[in-house]
């Protein structure tokens, strides 16, 4: 570091981070104002593991030279995750933005989202700002919709994705088994390049490139478990009252790579319906379409691995 350099204070920083989102606010707000934008919003709330409720909400719009442009208008905490609680915070939001003009407002497939959009819907029919009287405003979320209906199809094969996961799961606990590991996997001549990848069970997707990257090392898996007797015992122990799943059996090592080829569709749709550099509302049509076709040819075929599953999925 350059000796003559003076570190600043913590509340030089402070006041200088402030000062630049206050200047950054204002050029934003001159922008939507002198375009009179009407503008897309899209929003969502969470729960901190510190059990602290938060909700993030952005504004989509074209600028005059026709870019697609995305900017998070706040990201605050709020008490309760009750719909008209989160519309009220959102109306202040905009008030603050000074945003009366909203074409959409895109949320997750949840309940209590229908209640927030009803009042967001009266108040912005109130400012003049909606079109057709809001009518089409209420946007739900393609990539939450395929999530729900992913994790219904889960449901049945939970078992042997548990086998998976807690065989991933011990492998990755410490760096003594995953060199272990690493040796198997050569050994059975291999290429490991460290991308094992533990899942977040609430999270499909993650669940998938669990099952994916897993699907590779299959031999890795069955050499370690005569390489490390601790394997073994591992899922001879309880969790919640119940003998661990695992270790994965040859018909769960099946099961996983039919369910992954299944999956990939889902997956790359949602992979498109994230895209945040490009408009997706024009693709979702198509590709929902492709989505039920799919479900709908599996579930007919019954007695296939696949057959349950996809009627539990086209159901929900």
């Amino acid at each position: 570091m350059q000796p003559r350099f003076v570190i600043p204070s913590r509340m030089t920083v402070v006041r200088d981070v402030y000062k630049l989102f206050s200047d950054e606010k204002k050029k934003l707000q001159a922008e939507i104002k002198k375009q009179n934008q009407r503008v897309c919003l899209t929003t969502d709330c969470w729960t901190s593991l510190q059990n602290i409720n938060y909700m993030c909400l952005t504004a989509h719009y074209i600028d005059v030279e026709w870019n697609l442009c995305k900017k998070v208008l706040n990201f605050c905490q709020i008490s309760s995750h009750k719909g008209e609680l989160v519309g009220k915070v959102i109306e202040s939001c905009l008030h603050d933005w000074g945003i009366d003009r909203v074409l959409t407002i895109t949320v997750d497939n949840a309940s209590s989202n229908d209640t927030m959009i009803a009042f967001l819907k009266r108040k912005l029919n109130s400012w003049k700002g909606s079109v057709l009287g809001g009518e089409f405003m209420h946007s739900r979320c393609c990539a939450h919709i395929i999530n729900l209906i992913v994790s219904e199809g889960l449901k049945d094969l939970h078992d042997s994705i548990s086998a998976i996961r807690n065989a991933v799961r011990f492998i990755r606990s410490s760096p003594a088994r995953l060199s272990k590991f690493k040796a198997c996997a050569e050994r059975e001549k291999i290429e490991f390049n460290g991308l094992l990848v533990l899942d977040v069970p609430t999270r499909w997707n993650s669940t998938y490139l669990m099952l994916e990257s897993a699907i590779k090392f299959q031999n890795a898996f069955e050499r370690y478990e005569d390489e490390d007797d601790k394997y073994l015992s591992y899922f001879g122990e309880e969790e919640g009252g119940k003998k661990k799943k695992g270790p994965p059996t040859y018909t769960d090592w099946e099961i996983a790579a039919v369910f992954v080829k299944f999956l990939k569709g889902f997956y790359n749709t949602t992979l498109k319906f994230s895209a945040t550099l490009n408009i997706t509302s024009n693709a979702y049509f198509h590709e929902l379409c492709e989505m039920q076709s799919q479900l709908t040819y599996l579930s007919n075929h019954k007695g296939s691995l696949l057959s349950k599953m996809a009627a539990s999925m086209e159901k929900k």
